[in-house]
């Protein structure tokens, strides 16, 4: 065989080998890069679920503390106007209808405030909730029971009344600070990424 064509036959051969190994080395990387893609495309798809879920968890942790600061608000508002209504009672201060209205008031937005939280808040905050808004209707109920035997001028159910009134207000500070611990610790609590 002549030289030359063995050169040839060695160069085709060669050059098979070039372009088949570039063929094949090229799918590979074309593989490869497709594979790199689809896992970023991935991860990248998992870490926005995961963002959205710590930006929800972020924007209900925000709703229920709006939802409890309403509610103790309107806690604080009963209580002043409860406080106004005893002493009157008392003989502390001067009665008028303006503290019978403001009582009934703020019973109302202790209701309103209550069914907002009742939405939101997971149920060990809603125990406590649930316990401040009954407690408050025990409260005024008493109040009511209390200035009936005012104006009756019956000086034992009377006295009756204001003990009963004593031993609720305690009660309701009690049921108070407990929601406040239960809604700090919700609250505090920090979001599981999903």
């Amino acid at each position: 065989m002549d030289q030359g064509l063995v050169a040839l036959i060695a160069a085709g051969v060669g050059l098979v080998g070039a372009i088949s190994g570039a063929a094949i080395g090229g799918l590979a990387a074309a593989r490869g890069a497709r594979l790199g893609a689809e896992t970023t495309a991935r991860a990248t798809a998992k870490q926005v679920h995961d963002q959205g879920s710590i930006n929800h968890e972020h924007w209900l942790r925000g709703q229920r503390l709006e939802s409890c600061r309403a509610l103790l608000a309107a806690y604080d508002k009963y209580a002043i106007a409860a406080s106004n209504v005893s002493r009157a009672l008392e003989g502390e201060t001067q009665a008028s209808v303006e503290m019978g209205l403001a009582l009934g008031q703020a019973v109302s937005d202790v209701r309103n405030a209550y069914f907002h939280v009742r939405l939101l808040v997971p149920e060990e905050v809603l125990l406590h909730a649930r316990s401040l808004r009954l407690q408050v209707e025990d409260h005024n109920e008493c109040l009511g029971r209390w200035l009936d035997a005012f104006v009756a001028m019956n000086g034992q159910r009377a006295a009756a009344g204001q003990a009963d009134e004593e031993r609720l207000r305690e009660q309701l500070g009690h049921v108070h600070d407990a929601l406040i611990e239960a809604a700090r610790s919700a609250v505090a609590a920090r979001p599981v990424a999903g």
